[in-house]
């Protein structure tokens, strides 16, 4: 098989993609105006406004000044493929260069077209992804190492998904400004390793390919430069093999310039178009068989050129309409992705916090013995409350009487306490059998007090004990 060199630099057209433009667009005007090349490239040159491009019209001006065609000129800058080349040297050589520089801007024009397609199909859903991840990364970063701490102060169960995205949290706190760089990084390279690496770019092709949506405006549109470039080269007078030779520098895709190079060596070997697609193992899946079948009858009668453009036309307006439906189909898929994070984020947030609250409610809503009650409610009673037994009262003591000259007894009013009531038990502890309860404002006469407990008389006649926490005395005396 023939072996095909490009002969334009893959980088030396980079930022230079209007100025060519705008070179064969004026070139074809101008020399149509009957000004001569040397001349046409001067004026050229004054409205450049890149250093390099100035530069190599010079070259170009000092090539043809020197004899050279203009083809020659052109090919030894690097800034044109083959196929424009082998156009402008036939217009050259036939008299129709002015015709051929406008097919060649014509050409070029949709080949840029072909390629935004493909780049706007793709650029959507690459800018959706990059946006999510840096929004995501900006959260586990920066908010979730604060939510690890109040839920580490919670002291509660965590579920599964906030301990990962906390994890996360924490590594990236702690590593991310090595961490993230050196994965910016390594994904930038992998990614032009896979897409433009020339010796590995084909692994991203191949990847393409197999992608559902993308893998079919893959094919219209290598399908619509095929038509379009070949219509374009054999209208011009090129011939077969080499306008096949041409498509093959033409393409970007190694699949398809396989199959370019195929049909070019066997149409090369004096094979129909018809014979070397049914030679090519797999060939259906790059061009269909409708076209095939096309091919074949226009070169039977003789009209390839126009059946070359009819089926570029066809499919750049198939190309259109998938380009469109792709991103119509990609949005859903998009958000739903993207709703999916927002909602991981969300759980591992809620569950924990949910559950927090389960636990407070559940607690609440269970039974408490009377006992833990009331320790419960003595422990939250103002310290004002507590103040009024005198601290000597904490110690045991034996049976004290009250400390009144006349031995009178002494009155207590119950204060308010957090169950409504106050327990009268048998004996002066918590643990005491209940003999009856009274009512905070209630006043009572105490006989004796034992380890900050008072003895008191219930309105029934009954003597119990009261917590002397609960109560307060009255200095007045029974009349």
């Amino acid at each position: 098989m023939k072996n095909t060199k490009k002969i334009q630099n893959p980088f030396a057209t980079v930022g230079l993609g209007k100025e060519l433009d705008y070179l064969i667009e004026n070139l074809s005007m101008l020399i149509a105006a009957g000004m001569p090349v040397v001349s046409a490239l001067d004026s050229i040159t004054e409205e450049m406004r890149s250093r390099r491009m100035k530069r190599a019209l010079a070259a170009m001006r000092a090539n043809v000044e020197g004899g050279s065609s203009l083809w020659v000129a052109l090919e030894k800058s690097g800034f044109f493929r083959e196929h424009v080349i082998s156009l402008i040297r036939i217009g050259e050589e036939s008299g129709r260069l002015v015709e051929n520089l406008k097919v060649v801007s014509l050409e070029e024009e949709k080949d840029r077209l072909f390629r935004s397609k493909l780049r706007s199909a793709l650029a959507y859903p690459i800018f959706v992804l990059v946006v999510t991840a840096v929004v995501g990364i900006g959260i586990a970063w920066f908010i979730l190492p604060k939510l690890a701490l109040v839920f580490s102060q919670l002291k509660i169960t965590l579920p599964w998904i906030t301990k990962v995205l906390i994890s996360a949290g924490v590594f990236l706190n702690a590593s991310g400004w090595k961490v993230l760089p050196s994965a910016a990084l390594f994904f930038t390279a992998l990614f032009y390793f896979v897409f433009f690496f020339s010796k590995t770019k084909v692994v991203g092709q191949y990847i393409l390919l197999v992608i559902p949506g993308v893998r079919q405006l893959v094919k219209e549109v290598e399908t619509a430069r095929f038509g379009y470039l070949l219509g374009t080269l054999l209208s011009a007078g090129v011939p077969v093999t080499k306008s096949l030779d041409s498509l093959v520098n033409a393409t970007d895709s190694v699949p398809y310039r396989k199959l370019f190079m195929h049909l070019r060596d066997s149409v090369e070997e004096g094979n129909s178009f018809q014979k070397s697609f049914s030679s090519l193992r797999r060939g259906n899946h790059r061009i269909s068989r409708p076209i095939q079948q096309l091919i074949a009858a226009a070169e039977q009668s003789g009209n390839l050129p126009e059946t070359f453009l009819k089926i570029g036309s066809i499919y750049e307006s198939k190309a259109d309409a998938t380009t469109k439906n792709l991103t119509v189909i990609l949005e859903p898929v998009l958000l739903v992705l993207v709703w999916l994070g927002v909602v991981g984020v969300a759980l591992a947030v809620i569950l924990p916090i949910y559950s927090l609250v389960g636990g407070i409610n559940q607690g609440e809503s269970s039974p408490v013995p009377p006992s833990a009650v009331e320790e419960n409610a003595m422990e939250t009673l103002p310290s004002s409350m507590n103040e009024v037994v005198p601290a000597e009262s904490s110690e045991p003591t034996e049976n004290v009487e009250p400390k009144d000259a006349l031995n009178a007894p002494l009155m207590l009013r119950v204060q308010k306490t957090g169950v409504g009531y106050l327990n009268v038990r048998d004996a002066p502890l918590v643990s005491g059998a209940l003999v009856g309860k009274i009512s905070p404002g209630d006043t009572l006469i105490y006989t004796k007090e034992q380890s900050g407990w008072f003895s008191v008389v219930l309105s029934s006649g009954n003597e119990g004990w009261v917590s002397g926490k609960y109560v307060e005395t009255i200095s007045e005396q029974l009349p």
